[in-house]
């Protein structure tokens, strides 16, 4: 047959055009086939059972234009041929193109066997029995056609669609209703409960991490669920919710006179602006523009604050000067947005494609100048918050720091030159120093974190310098130690975004000290989520930086490596912001200096520096609600991605958009969980280190 003319949809609709769900008009489509010679004739009844003319599946059509082509058919294609056309070639030939067809689905589902748990080993035994028969049959008398031989071939490819349906393209309702309805659930009940019935939070970090996995697992919307997923997700949430649940069923009950009596206008805002986000999230046109509106919605945090903070304290040029900075850069970081190519009016901004020559010196002393700013001011603002006043956290400031931004800089130079100085081997080493000053670096923060410092005098009353934010300190060194590293996995042009980056999460950490820790993890989540985009990646279609995984290496024994730089690159966001959160969440409004004293003969109580170390419940409670704030958040917006999914699994687009959105907000809740728990270790680590040392110093004295 010579199929001149082949029209079909991917997807049918309903009467109100939509579609994406599973009812009969949109999951069927209309097939028109024009063929000048015809579509063969059914002579028989059994053939007329057989070669049903009614109703072909969408996966038959690859595998019957391709031999009518006379190509190779896709070797993962699942269909079989559509008979009606291979007739008028001759009955024999129909026979040996659908031999053909069936091995080549038969090689694929047992290649796929191999590497994949999926398919019971029972039915692919039984498959591959019923293909070496009907094989054995067709070689006897290859040129004699037999109506039970086609349907004997038809039957295999049927049943291994089948098998493929099964766990491939089915839906477990009930499971993934569950499973967002325990996200939600668990979310709602992290974000009530107060601190001080609360179990303690060392107590709540497995249980949570085990909810976040499980739960990832049981809200797949494929349905593939493995039953273990599902006890440990009963398991950790009775663990998690079980005492809290029955200490605050009163709290259910008030949630209304709770939002309205204990939360700010602030707060509210913050919850409004999350749950906006969150909805989004069930239609495409907001993914798409996410990027643009995320700026707005932190805009609005930022300007809300102001208005309030105007309200209660009056006009400060200093919250003022602030507010417009974080603004600023905020804006400038909009700049920085990839293009994604469903945008037809998206065009790459100059300085993220190819640079002119003439431009490449200036973009160079650019970048490099900004980095340099950006490690001083790190290293000014440690020294400003007074807490560079014992060795270690200094040395990775004035020795480390300089070392790693010197390599940067000749590092970008020899990569944009087109002389070849070093040769390729040799060039990765630069960026390899970098990573082991890194390491370095996290080592001698992790090992004496501890900031306080007795200056040796001849007075009668010793002094105690370094104690003004000993615990935000250790974290902010980290996020300095860290910042040449990751700017390296950034293109050249990109680094500058982590220098706004920085600048707005120090304006940030002076504007927002008098608000709740709600407010200031809301606001850090959008700039973390704001800056996933500014770093060039997409809400959609996701764009990964591969070249990433050969900044400082040329090939890979194994994938670990690249696979983990990638994930750096790609999340490191999430990782900058939530090392920078203990600052602002610890920030105080009291303005500190590089001689910040404290009078160790007095009286503790009026140390205003020491006040954790005075009131340790205090920081307890805002390292628990910083965890459980942050997981509500992000296990908020997981459950809505899921939910996404859910409603648009059988959407054109549910592989390009929906699906890529929920990847996306369950790795940003594992990787922000997982810093999170970093930092409340090195908060603790730096607690007992600072209760050691003050405890020697007030038994001296």
């Amino acid at each position: 047959a010579v199929v001149s003319t082949q029209s079909t949809g991917d997807h049918g609709m309903t009467s109100s055009g939509d579609h994406g769900g599973e009812t009969h008009d949109e999951i069927t489509s209309s097939l028109f086939i024009y063929s000048p010679s015809g579509l063969g004739d059914v002579q028989t009844v059994e053939e007329r059972a057989i070669f049903d003319p009614v109703r072909v599946y969408q996966t038959d059509i690859v595998p019957t234009l391709t031999m009518l082509l006379g190509v190779p058919i896709p070797y993962s294609s699942l269909g079989s041929l559509i008979p009606l056309l291979f007739l008028d070639g001759g009955r024999v030939n129909l026979q040996r193109s659908l031999n053909t067809n069936m091995n080549q689905v038969a090689r694929y589902i047992e290649a796929y066997s191999l590497v994949s748990s999926e398919f019971s080993a029972d039915s692919i035994a039984d498959i591959k029995k019923s293909v070496e028969e009907i094989n054995k049959r067709f070689a006897r008398a290859p040129d004699l056609y037999s109506v039970e031989l086609v349907a004997e071939m038809q039957r295999v490819i049927g049943q291994i669609r089948e098998l493929c349906s099964k766990h491939w393209a089915e839906f477990n309702l009930p499971l993934m209703t569950l499973g967002i309805f325990l996200m939600l659930i668990l979310s709602a009940c992290l974000l009530v409960m107060p601190h001080v019935i609360s179990p303690p939070w060392w107590n709540t970090i497995p249980a949570v991490f085990i909810c976040i996995v499980a739960l990832d697992r049981m809200s797949l919307w494929s349905g593939a669920t493995h039953p273990v997923s599902v006890f440990l997700t009963i398991v950790s949430t009775a663990c998690t919710l079980g005492k809290p649940i029955m200490t605050q069923l009163g709290a259910f009950k008030t949630i209304a006179d709770w939002v309205l009596e204990k939360t700010e206008f602030c707060d509210a805002t913050a919850m409004i602006i999350i749950l906006m986000m969150s909805v989004g999230f069930t239609t495409n046109s907001y993914i798409l523009v996410e990027d643009y509106v995320t700026v707005f919605f932190f805009g609005t945090l930022i300007l809300v604050n102001w208005l309030q903070e105007y309200q209660v304290h009056g006009f400060k040029m200093v919250n003022t000067t602030w507010t417009l900075v974080v603004l600023i850069s905020s804006r400038t970081s909009a700049i920085f947005f990839g293009c994604r190519e469903e945008q037809f009016w998206c065009s790459k901004t100059w300085w993220l494609g190819e640079v002119a020559e003439e431009l490449k010196s200036s973009i160079y002393t650019l970048s490099v100048a900004v980095f340099t700013a950006t490690m001083y001011g790190m290293y000014w603002y440690q020294k400003y918050q007074g807490s560079l006043v014992r060795l270690g956290l200094l040395s990775v400031h004035v020795v480390l720091g300089p070392i790693q931004v010197i390599l940067v800089g000749v590092f970008w130079a020899l990569t944009s030159s087109t002389s070849d100085v070093l040769s390729e081997n040799q060039l990765c080493w630069l960026p390899r120093l970098v990573y082991l000053l890194s390491l370095v670096a996290v080592c001698i923060v992790v090992w004496n974190p501890l900031t306080a410092y007795l200056q040796s005098s001849s007075s009668s009353k010793p002094l105690l310098f370094g104690c003004v934010s000993c615990y935000s300190a250790p974290t902010l060194t980290l996020y300095a130690a860290l910042l040449p590293s990751f700017v390296l996995l950034l293109r050249q042009p990109l680094s500058l975004t982590l220098s706004l980056l920085t600048l707005q999460l120090i304006g940030i950490s002076r504007l927002l000290t008098s608000r709740s820790t709600f407010f200031k993890l809301a606001v850090c989540h959008v700039v973390m989520l704001q800056y996933f985009y500014a770093t060039d990646h997409q809400a959609a279609v996701q764009q990964f930086d591969w070249n990433a995984a050969f900044v400082g290496f040329t090939t890979h024994p194994t994938h670990v490596i690249p696979v983990f730089m990638i994930v750096l690159r790609t999340l490191m966001c999430g990782i900058l912001v939530t090392l920078f959160a203990p600052t602002i969440l610890l920030a105080s409004r009291r303005t500190p200096g590089s001689q910040q004293e404290v009078d160790i003969t007095a009286s503790p109580d009026n140390a205003a520096q020491l006040q954790y170390f005075i009131q340790p419940a205090v920081l307890r409670a805002r390292l628990y609600d910083a965890l459980r704030i942050t997981c509500s958040l992000t296990l908020f917006k997981c459950a809505w991605a899921c939910l996404a999914c859910s409603l648009h699994r059988r959407h054109l687009m549910i592989w390009n958009i929906f699906t890529p959105r929920m990847i996306i907000e369950m790795c940003f809740t594992v990787c922000t969980g997982a810093t999170l728990v970093c930092v409340v270790f090195m908060l603790h680590r730096t607690d007992v280190i600072l209760h050691r040392y003050l405890d020697r110093l007030y038994k001296k004295t």
